[in-house]
């Protein structure tokens, strides 16, 4: 496909390098000239140094021909002209945006057609926000997948052989099957493989799992694996920025709050705005201040803060002091790597949110929904299977007559709700769902190939 995107700062650079790894013909174009000398010497594409918002750098672009354009920059007012003009000047098909200003997320009827033409909304902030409210409802769970329907989804379990979490992989398969759930994927050190492969493995070295279940029961599953039954009630918050805010807008009704912010005013108005949130002004870091607010009774604590290396530090912390788990939002993937394993239970990548919610709607082949894993180099996806389409050709074939690369698994089918796992000789049928592991990101091509 022929995509322009505006904004080469980090999600726009690596939506750049990731679209022209899988064969499209990418534009990118952005204000500034070292963004684009640098993403120039990492990989082969064409920039343009400018404001993507007028006719004529999108003219320059290509966007007569162009199939999409996907306005990153860090404006929200370059990205909403951007897709106004793609669509009034130059007719572009698809035009997705991501608006940050809650001033113009409030106002659903600007992003019509009628007014601005934004095919895809992207908003950051709530993704991540909404993405950390469901991990704060599932405890234990590590990343949690929801399907298009979004009654079903793939979770990902860390299993810790010290703390008697791990059984015998199959025991476990016993005991969840009678709920529709299954695992699907073992990982050993960052290694995913399929379960139920010819691959040989000893118990002791699975550290990870993931398996499918009804969203509704994802909390008995986990209680099944674990054997411990955990039930977050008290949840701390550092940051009170747009992340920190809607989070704890979401979830106040349900957790006890308390929400740490260091700027006074913002503090203030936080206290204003916020019900059943107690706010309290200070630093993070800062030891004592966790110690008063009883940071070891807290079931989870949230670092949520723009600065990495603040919510790196504070959620350490927070850890050495009591907090049973902690969640620590990391922008630079070289701070995940740099940190002890044990030290922050959960790191969330808002790169690797937003890129995945971008790649569904920049997907073919059917592909429905897009989950990006081990920083963006893997993928889940869901695709779906209609008649109606050129998918049509493997209606009626069994799964192990579909010619697929190796760096692709099939994982199992989702047919009217259901999953069904023993698929080898499944016939695939009208408007079924095949979820797919995707372990080298250069198979994703073939993927919309084949069922595209």
């Amino acid at each position: 496909m022929k995509i322009i995107i505006i904004g080469a700062g980090q999600l726009g650079s690596s939506l750049a390098i990731n679209l022209v790894r899988e064969g499209n013909d990418i534009t990118l174009i952005d204000t500034r000239a070292d963004l684009l000398e640098k993403i120039e010497d990492k990989i082969d594409l064409k920039t343009i140094k400018g404001n993507g918002a007028h006719p004529s750098l999108l003219q320059l672009a290509g966007a007569e021909d162009a199939h999409m354009l996907i306005a990153v920059s860090h404006s929200d007012e370059i990205n909403m002209v951007a897709c106004q003009v793609a669509y009034t000047v130059f007719n572009v098909p698809k035009k997705i945006a991501r608006i940050r200003e809650t001033e113009y997320i409030a106002h659903k009827s600007l992003f019509s057609h009628d007014s601005m033409p934004i095919d895809v909304l992207i908003t950051p902030e709530m993704l991540v926000s909404n993405y950390i409210q469901e991990l704060i409802s599932h405890p234990g769970a590590h990343k949690i997948f929801m399907f298009e329907n979004k009654k079903t989804c793939m979770v990902n379990l860390k299993l810790n052989s010290n703390n008697e979490q791990l059984f015998l992989i199959e025991d476990i398969q016993k005991k969840i099957q009678e709920y529709n759930s299954h695992i699907l994927l073992l990982g050993s050190n960052k290694k995913m493989f399929k379960y139920g492969s010819d691959k040989t493995y000893d118990d002791d070295e699975i550290d990870e799992i993931f398996f499918t279940c009804n969203h509704k029961d994802i909390n008995i599953i986990i209680d099944i694996i674990t054997n411990v039954n955990v039930q977050n009630k008290r949840v701390m918050v550092a940051g009170g920025g747009k992340i920190g805010k809607h989070l704890c807008e979401n979830i106040s009704s349900s957790f006890q709050v308390k929400l740490i912010e260091e700027n006074e005013s913002n503090a203030n108005y936080l206290s204003e705005n916020l019900e059943d949130v107690t706010v309290i002004c200070g630093d993070s870091s800062n030891e004592d201040i966790l110690l008063e607010e009883n940071i070891e009774h807290m079931d989870i604590f949230c670092s949520l803060t723009d600065d990495d290396e603040a919510n790196v530090l504070s959620s350490m912390l927070a850890k050495r002091l009591g907090a049973k788990s902690v969640i620590s939002i990391i922008n630079k993937s070289s701070y995940s790597d740099l940190v002890e394993k044990d030290s922050i239970d959960i790191f969330i990548s808002p790169e690797e949110l937003t890129m995945g919610n971008i790649l569904t709607h920049v997907r073919q082949g059917g592909v429905v929904s897009v989950h990006t894993l081990n920083q963006v180099s893997e993928e889940i996806i869901e695709v779906s299977i209609n008649e109606a389409s050129e998918k049509s050709k493997i209606i009626g074939k069994q799964v192990n007559q579909i010619d697929i690369p190796k760096d692709i698994v099939i994982c199992c089918i989702l047919r009217n709700e259901k999953f069904i796992f023993d698929i080898e000789k499944t016939i695939i049928e009208n408007d079924d769902h095949l979820i797919l592991y995707i372990a080298n990101k250069k198979s994703v091509s073939e993927v919309e190939n084949l069922f595209g």
